[in-house]
């Protein structure tokens, strides 16, 4: 009884200790709109973009491979395979961020260098945190993760609105900036220590051979990432070359709001339940839709219920920000949040297809969904403005969602290999 209560009672404590961080972010995104200005809300906008993008970008496809590799693994080998994969990002970052700034240098410094040493400390820190996560995650310690998480994310946005509001000189983009790096070391420390107790360090050691063989397997993955990257963010880069900065803190603001639908529902439900289903994958199709069967359906509940709580919710913010702007474009909200939804059930189903080894069909149908975000944004938003960046949202996810929904339903007893 105690076990079913704990089962039970598990995604109710990672949704409090995601919705502490989403709350963070979607207040950090007030206030940066209200004290700051919708253009610095942009440029947080792009930051956070280029951020997300940037495991996918220099994961080489690794970290979705390592997750069904480490998830039944002994805990010595996860242990040095988790060290390995963590090394990578170090190694990739000293190499790619130079290179950057010498690029910047190179061009007239179009980021100004404040911003753009800003945003490397930012990058690799995220990246590193954000594989740690996925890595544990795989390890069934979903928990600890939510922690990282709140660490990581909800902390240092509550403490930088704290001291606006005590010290008004505060109100910048550079203190942003300095208080998302606090938060992101205090998150390295303390997955540090984690990593360093209870004997793990004792188990730490390097694979190089092991991990470019996952290289060399992750390509339809990489594939993927990259395609994913570009699909979920390209929009607010094409509303800010053709609308502008204001109209892109406006499609970020409304963006954001939207995503906390979809990370609640994806890390509260469908993560954590991740090991289970690369294991029921293994056994056998059986075992299998059994397992997605059950996952979908709590799925498809708590989401319906998130997305009703944000339609209600919505209205009653956009007075407390007093930005007339948001108020014209109330609409645009409605649409994205529709968009997040099927967004939700199409990674929900992407990720079956992972447990299913569908490596070349993720990647197929991701590039899919990257070419039909670009063309549907490029004639959509200058045509339709701000709606259209909307619009193209809904009809790439509708797209993702039916073609993962298709080709998991219909997916034989092949648990564990490729099409």
């Amino acid at each position: 009884m105690l076990s079913r209560l704990k089962s039970q009672t598990r995604p109710l404590v990672l949704m409090a200790l995601r919705v502490g961080s989403m709350a963070a972010k979607f207040l950090l995104a007030i206030y940066t709109a209200r004290y700051l200005g919708l253009a610095d809300l942009g440029i947080y906008g792009l930051l956070v973009g280029a951020a997300t993008m940037a495991p996918w970008a220099l994961g080489l496809g690794t970290t979705e491979w390592t997750m069904r590799q480490i998830a039944t693994m002994p805990r010595e080998d996860a242990a040095a395979c988790i060290t390995t994969r963590l090394a990578q990002p170090l190694v990739l970052h000293a190499i790619a961020q130079p290179l950057a700034y010498a690029l910047n240098a190179a061009l007239g410094a179009p980021i100004p260098w404040p911003i753009a040493f800003a945003g490397g400390a930012i990058l690799l820190l995220e990246h590193l945190a954000c594989d740690a996560s996925d890595l544990l995650v795989a390890r069934g310690r979903a928990m600890f993760c939510a922690m990282l998480l709140f660490v990581r994310a909800g902390l240092w946005p509550f403490a930088l609105i704290a001291a606006g509001m005590i010290y008004p000189p505060s109100r910048s983009l550079g203190w942003l900036l300095a208080f998302w790096i606090g938060g992101l070391t205090l998150a390295c420390v303390a997955l540090a220590v984690y990593l360093a107790t209870g004997g793990r360090w004792r188990l730490m050691a390097l694979r190089p051979r092991w991990l470019l063989e996952g290289v060399r397997e992750s390509v339809p993955l990489y594939i993927k990432d990259l395609a994913g990257a570009l699909n979920l963010y390209l929009d607010r880069f094409l509303v800010s070359l053709f609308l502008g900065l204001e109209l892109t803190g406006v499609y970020t603001l409304f963006w954001s709001i939207a995503n906390v639908v979809h990370n609640l529902a994806v890390a509260s439900i469908v993560q954590p339940q991740l090991p289970q289903l690369f294991d029921a994958a293994r056994k056998g199709r059986e075992s299998f839709r059994a397992t997605e069967r059950r996952l979908q359906i709590e799925l498809g509940a708590w989401t319906a219920a998130l997305a009703i709580g944000a339609l209600v919710l919505m209205p009653l913010l956009l007075p407390l920000i007093g930005r007339p702007l948001l108020a014209e474009h109330l609409s645009v909200f409605w649409i994205v949040l529709a968009a997040m939804v099927l967004r939700t059930g199409a990674d929900s189903y992407g990720y079956a297809l992972l447990a299913l080894h569908r490596d070349r069909a993720i990647a197929v149908i991701s590039v899919a969904g990257v070419v039909s975000s670009a063309a549907l944004n490029a004639v959509l938003v200058p045509l339709l403005g701000l709606p259209g960046a909307g619009y193209a949202f809904v009809l790439t996810s509708l797209a993702l969602f039916a073609a993962r929904y298709w080709l998991t339903r219909s997916a034989g007893d092949g648990a564990g290999k490729s099409v």
